[in-house]
């Protein structure tokens, strides 16, 4: 019967608002007909203090009988529950008065009112602090979000745990509010447990007391959180289990510690991106597809970043017609290009003022134009440049000035400007975080060239493709090799543009008289004249890494070294099979398989591949194996087709099998890891 009368105290929350609304409306209207005294008024103003004391009086008795259930802060509890008594009878009294209204007690009335009104915001502030926190009143009402970069060095309780139980626990257990008598807001009280026990020690046989209470069906009184309030979901219940798991580590990093796939799926998950451009994706919509091409339809100057990335490349490089119509019809989506490469072009002042509408650039190639310091000001309002390349220009040492105006300015390239040399050491001195680049042949020659830049529309073809190639300098000769052999000064010299009608391997270098060759510049171009119909994957690759399925190995879109690009699928700790159906019956005698190579990130090339082929799709032959040497110790960046000769054969089901190593060679920083394999296209001849 007690309990019964105690669970009375529940509807507190419920009860708890009335008096508040109806006293402020009492005491507005008291203010507003002040001077309208009228019969029909008085009377109205009598009911509503009437039904505010009444509710008052009801409230106080519910919170009352609430208090006694435990798990509030004593002198907050004591507090309130007093204020609240004396607001109950501050309610009373102002009905006494107002119904009766003695000569002796109309002085008192309005000093009473505006009392009881301190005292309801009192008692409020109060009774909000024991449920939400003292401090509740001056901050924000938001909890600072930990922004993780690098999953593997986040701290797994600091910043994956104890998000959670901010989010989910400790709005019921926290020093004001400490229900079962169990605090969660820091490390010193989860150990010590509430009044049922340890929450993360597992008795024989039984799940952790944490984990336990969240798994209770929602309809048991003992699940938490309790039914109404915000859930934990299936990822961050899997994140705890991983934790208590290991010995509810309160100092461990997360990639100290072993983890599933699952697991390993769901922290990199957790991982932010806080790079300026990432920050720029997130504002901005994705590009409709039919304007890029209305863009590209005479020639192909925009790229996305990524396949489903929102961020564009514009390149209108050796334009020698650029005008401002040009960058006008880029202006509906100026937001998204995040790149401009006006090197080598006619660009100038008249027209430099159009660079203000792409807000977001953070790599601008001005290289070999016409602009001057007058420029200047329009790139000062470029407040995400990262990247600038004025290279050959006119600008001098007052212009470089003011480029310091971009406090997102990380690299310069000022070369063979009008800019002193001591003018660049000022610049450099006062800002240490900006690199410049800034080469003297004097003092460096004879100097490395970068590899020159080739360009096609696409890496895979049905018949011929053209291939060009550029180089950011002037007086800079370029030779290429399209037999696989390494390019040198004696190679083919590049002149026009290369027509390529077989699938090729383009080997390209830079060469200046007196300087060291570049290094090799290789590009995989593809003939691919036989499309597959659908692929199916016989086993899934890791979540993070999954790109579009199958199709993402048949959509002729080569994959990036920024691996989440949407290009590419990655397998972890094991092989690869697929099936591929063609359209028709068709005769096969190569298969080629797109593959990255990284050891610094435990990526690894294939060591073997199996081919099968079939009429039906059930019955398969095995037609081609090949077994590849493991990599050797190296810690370089690698793209790859690997091409296999099969006998030709009539097929209309190709599968396709890709052996990884599995795991990290003897010779990498950590032997034995499980390696990864990507893979980004199947090609079929």
């Amino acid at each position: 019967m007690i309990l019964q009368i105690i669970s009375l105290g529940r509807l507190h929350p419920l009860l708890v608002h009335l008096p508040i609304g109806i006293l402020v409306v009492a005491f507005l209207m008291e203010l507003y007909f002040r001077k309208k005294d009228s019969e029909m008024v008085n009377h109205i103003i009598t009911f509503t203090l009437a039904v505010a004391a009444a509710s008052t009086v009801l409230s106080v008795a519910s919170g009352w009988l609430l208090g006694e259930d435990g798990g509030y802060d004593g002198t907050l509890l004591f507090r309130h529950r007093w204020l609240a008594v004396a607001l109950a009878i501050g309610s009373i009294l102002l009905y006494i008065i107002k119904k009766y209204q003695k000569t002796w007690s109309k002085n008192m009335y309005l000093p009473l009112f505006i009392a009881v009104m301190g005292l309801l915001g009192l008692t409020g502030h109060y009774g909000g602090s024991m449920t939400h926190g003292e401090d509740y009143l001056y901050n924000n009402g938001t909890t600072e979000k930990v922004v993780i970069t690098n999953v593997d060095k986040a701290l797994v309780f600091n910043d994956i745990i104890m998000p959670i139980l901010d989010n989910k626990c400790t709005g019921c257990h926290n020093p004001n509010k400490v229900k079962g008598g169990l605090i969660m807001t820091n490390r010193e009280q989860l150990l010590k447990g509430g009044e049922s026990g340890s929450l993360l020690i597992a008795e024989k046989g039984e799940a952790p007391r944490l984990v336990h209470h969240i798994k209770l069906p929602m309809e048991d009184e003992d699940h938490m959180p309790p039914k109404g309030k915000l859930q934990l979901t299936d990822q961050e219940i899997q994140l705890l289990e991983w934790w208590i798991g290991h010995d509810n580590c309160f100092d461990c990093l997360a990639g100290t510690l072993d983890k599933t796939e699952r697991i390993s799926d769901i922290l990199y998950s957790l991982e932010k991106d806080t790079s300026t451009r990432a920050l720029i994706a997130e504002k901005v919509s994705m590009v409709p597809e039919n304007w890029l091409a209305s863009i590209n339809i005479n020639n192909p100057i925009i790229t996305k970043l990524a396949e489903k990335n929102p961020l564009l490349i514009v390149n209108l490089s050796g334009n020698k017609s650029v005008g401002k119509n040009d960058l006008k019809a880029l202006k509906k989506y100026a937001g998204n290009i995040v790149e401009l490469n006006l090197g080598n072009t006619n660009f100038n002042d008249t027209i430099s003022s159009y660079l203000t509408t792409f807000k977001n650039l953070t790599k601008l190639q001005l290289q070999n134009t016409k602009i001057t310091d007058k420029s200047i000001e329009a790139i000062g309002d470029l407040k995400h440049l990262e990247s600038l390349n004025i290279y050959g220009t006119d600008i001098t040492d007052q212009g470089l000035e003011k480029l310091t105006s971009l406090n997102g300015l990380k690299t310069l390239y000022p070369w063979n400007s009008k800019i002193s040399k001591e003018a660049l050491d000022r610049f450099s001195s006062k800002n240490k975080d900006i690199t410049i680049v800034s080469i003297n042949e004097n003092i460096f020659s004879p100097s490395s060239l970068e590899p020159p830049t080739i360009i096609a529309a696409t890496d895979f073809f049905k018949d011929s493709i053209k291939v060009t190639l550029d180089y950011f300098y002037k007086g800079v000769d370029l030779y290429y090799t399209l037999n696989g052999s390494e390019p040198d000064s004696t190679s083919t010299k590049y002149k026009d543009p290369i027509v390529l009608t077989n699938s090729t391997q383009l080997k390209a270098v830079s060469h200046k008289p007196g300087w060291e060759l570049s290094p090799v510049k290789t590009v995989s171009f593809k003939r691919s004249n036989i499309l597959p119909k659908s692929i199916t994957l016989i086993n899934k690759p890791s979540e993070k890494y999954k790109g579009n399925g199958g199709n993402t190995l048949i959509d002729l879109k080569r994959g990036t070294s920024n691996l989440v690009d949407g290009n590419w699928i990655g397998y972890e700790g094991s092989s690869f099979a697929a099936t591929l159906r063609l359209q028709k019956e068709e005769l096969i005698s190569s298969v080629s398989v797109g593959a990255f190579s990284s050891p610094e990130k435990w990526i690894f090339y294939p060591i073997g591949f199996k081919v099968w082929v079939s009429q039906d799709g059930n019955n398969f032959k095995l037609v081609h194996t090949e077994k590849v040497p493991q990599e050797k110790s190296n810690s370089d960046t690698k793209f790859q087709f690997f091409d296999l000769n099969i006998p030709p054969t009539k097929s209309k089901f190709v599968k396709v099998e890709v052996i990884s190593q599995l795991k990290n060679p003897s010779w990498h920083p950590n032997p034995g890891g499980k390696s990864w394999l990507f893979l980004d296209e199947i090609v079929l001849n």
